[in-house]
């Protein structure tokens, strides 16, 4: 099933209008501001929240999408962050229906345009799922986990038009990302602030690939501009590092103690979170040498979160 494009080889592709679905959300936003800082004309889809900086609203949902406005103006490139949400015994597997049905209307319509656009479509990388010390390239198979059981069905549309070559599609898969707002912000923060302890879930033996959400949306730009169509791009900070090693670092910077905390009665998707082992690799070796990092040091970066409010 896997296409996936030559290591060695890089696109060299201009972008003046990108279209981002998904955009006010957590790495959309920082995607948003990326886009506009760096000079691209930024088109947002947009049904309640207003869009980031300099970017203009496009009024719509992923459902209804305003096709006459999109092909009078056609995006070069669109980012796809968008999921309608949705959780729980009845609107959870409704919801999941959605997404994927909303998802190949989508690959459907740009299927029929002249020139479609490049696609990157965002998804993670809990859809390998747990795989203990080894190393996870982009060739590897999917197993998903935790969250992406469900998110998975909405990728499924765009991982068959990434094969049958349908439209330009690359799919990026971030590992875990670092931010405001963010996993470490629940599961972390407000511990520490709570408790005056830093927790350990379960052992702590799994390993974590943890990139910023700032180096999350730039090396997002990076693969919009460099990475060959069919291709499946992980995107990723530094080495892994072992989730009790990610304690330590958060107990040294706040002189707590670190607490463990049993996974046995926590629910399914947050027990398997927790648990997921992953060291992302990658096969587009020059593709992610051709971003430089922001954030190189996880310590500074964990240290500006606690402060944060």
């Amino acid at each position: 099933m896997r296409a996936l494009s030559n290591p060695l080889c890089l696109a060299d592709r201009r972008i003046d209008h990108a279209l981002v679905l998904g955009g006010s959300g957590f790495i959309g936003a920082p995607l948003v501001r990326t886009l506009c800082a760096v000079g691209v004309r930024t088109t947002v889809l947009v049904h309640r929240t207003p869009p980031p900086g300099e970017a203009r609203a496009l009024r719509g949902t992923l459902e209804r999408l305003p096709w006459a406005a999109l092909r009078a103006d056609p995006p070069d490139v669109v980012f796809h962050l968008a999921r309608i949400p949705g959780r729980g015994p009845i609107r959870g597997p409704l919801t999941r229906v959605r997404n994927r049905v909303a998802n190949e209307l989508l690959v459907r319509a740009l299927a029929e345009w002249e020139r479609p656009p490049l696609v990157i479509y965002v998804g993670g990388t809990l859809a390998y799922g747990s795989q203990g010390d080894d190393d996870v390239r982009e060739d590897r198979a999917l197993a998903p986990t935790s969250y992406a059981r469900d998110y998975h069905h909405a990728e499924v549309p765009w991982l068959r038009a990434l094969r049958d070559r349908d439209v330009p599609v690359v799919v990026a898969r971030p590992a875990w990302v670092l931010g405001p707002g963010s996993w470490f912000d629940a599961y972390y923060r407000r511990f520490i602030a709570e408790h005056h302890a830093v927790p350990l879930y379960g052992t702590g033996d799994n390993w974590m690939s943890i990139v910023h959400v700032e180096d999350c949306a730039g090396q997002l730009v990076n693969a919009a501009r460099h990475a060959l169509p069919a291709s499946i791009v992980n995107v990723f900070g530094g080495a892994p590092i072992r989730q009790r090693e990610f304690a330590e670092r958060l107990a040294r910077l706040t002189n707590l103690p670190i607490r463990e905390i049993a996974l046995a009665d926590r629910e399914r998707a947050m027990r398997e979170a927790f648990e997921f082992s992953c060291r992302i690799g990658t096969v587009h070796g020059a593709l992610h040498e051709a971003y430089r990092l922001v954030h190189h040091d996880l310590d500074a970066a964990l240290a500006a979160l606690l402060r944060s409010t």
